[in-house]
């Protein structure tokens, strides 16, 4: 697979860490319960059958989060570094590498092994037993503008934090994600 036409970009690599976060973000709000599952309708990616949200506001605020997502991912070759707080991901680049001969199946798989591990993880997360909400967070080096859509912050840590969780990962040879689940007790 090192032909020019199977290989995979650095604009297709980012798009194809961009479509994971979002399939993640919305396994996590509805396998968390933060919205109603009523809210989710089914659609099948990476051989699961997963649930999104249907909430037109919602996938706004989400589409526009995985929107800078893509561009970050692109424009700046791995400067994007966890885009998630408590559910945690980092995504890394070598900056020499522009092209990936990884099939697409295999990187496929291996986001399908993360997707059943969110799922999975519901059995040993605390329950949520009262209304709750999200903000996503993505974490730059210091020297990459802050968009105007977005505002800085400071790093947001959960507080008296009981385990991590490291989930599976996967390469699209271009961009690494490692991913981890942080929570505590209440």
């Amino acid at each position: 697979m090192s032909s020019a036409s199977s290989a995979i970009s650095l604009k297709g690599s980012a798009d194809i860490v961009a479509e994971f976060f979002g399939y993640a973000i919305n396994s996590i709000l509805y396998q968390r319960g933060v919205y109603a599952p009523e809210q989710f309708e089914r659609q099948k990616k990476y051989g699961l059958t997963l649930l999104v949200t249907a909430e037109d506001k919602l996938k706004a605020y989400i589409n526009q989060i995985l929107t800078q997502l893509k561009a970050r991912a692109h424009a700046q070759n791995g400067s994007l570094k966890r885009p998630c707080n408590k559910w945690s991901s980092s995504s890394a680049a070598p900056p020499h590498k522009k092209l990936s001969s990884k099939p697409e199946a295999e990187i496929h798989k291996e986001i399908q092994g993360i997707i059943r591990q969110v799922t999975a993880s519901v059995t040993f997360l605390p329950l949520i037993d009262e209304p709750c909400v999200f903000e996503m967070i993505m974490y730059t080096d210091k020297h990459i503008d802050t968009p105007e859509t977005m505002e800085e912050s400071d790093p947001k840590h959960v507080k008296n934090a009981a385990e991590d969780f490291k989930l599976r990962s996967f390469t699209t040879d271009i961009h690494a994600i490692q991913s981890s689940v942080t929570y505590r007790d209440a």
